[in-house]
């Protein structure tokens, strides 16, 4: 129904059909978009809602709980292989000092040969600990760069939502202002008697 852009004028003010058919379009009008607004309303409250069902952050949390089982495997290798080198160095340290014993005869050389393998078991505990820590600072770069995404994504989908649930609250507000001014029309018009 097309909006009537002028009344036809009566002998006591607007010709009542034309003055009908404006309220009746007026009201149809507003209602449809009250109807569309509500139905806009609903939709975004179920996404709002659903935002945590959300099937791609979903599969991003999935891969980064995924890769922080990886790391976390990686990590337990890294332990076992030390462990493993611990025991080596031990065992080859009881058979340098086995044939060191047999080979050393002075106090001095023996002195001298405990503060080398003190030296050598320092720079193997050196080494291991600074390979454990660079394999521990990358799994833990990792992680956070997976996690400031997820967050990132997280936060413009609430900003998208926030949005449009601002653009539906003041087409809310234009559909009430509206029909109070189609309120306030039919009671300007309203005839003092009966019309032609």
């Amino acid at each position: 129904m097309s909006s009537p852009k002028n009344f036809r004028s009566a002998f006591n003010g607007f010709n009542r059909e034309d003055v009908v058919h404006y309220i009746e379009y007026l009201n149809s009008k507003l209602t449809s978009e009250i109807s569309q607004l509500q139905s806009d309303a609903e939709f975004l409250r179920d996404k709002l809602k659903n935002a945590s069902d959300n099937t791609e952050l979903q599969e991003q949390l999935a891969a980064a709980e995924a890769a922080r089982d990886e790391l976390s495997s990686q990590l337990e290798a890294v332990q076992l292989r030390n462990r493993e080198l611990e025991q080596r160095c031990a065992d080859l340290e009881a058979q340098l000092q086995s044939a060191r014993q047999k080979t050393v005869s002075s106090p001095m050389e023996q002195e001298l040969e405990a503060y080398r393998r003190a030296e050598r078991m320092e720079r193997v505990a050196r080494e291991r600990a600074e390979q454990v820590y660079q394999q521990a600072n990358g799994a833990l770069a990792d992680a956070t760069v997976r996690v400031d995404e997820a967050s990132a994504q997280i936060s413009q989908m609430t900003d998208k939502v926030s949005a449009q649930l601002e653009q539906l609250q003041s087409a809310v507000a234009g559909s009430k202002k509206a029909l109070a001014d189609a309120a306030a029309t039919l009671y300007t018009i309203r005839p003092g008697s009966t019309q032609d």
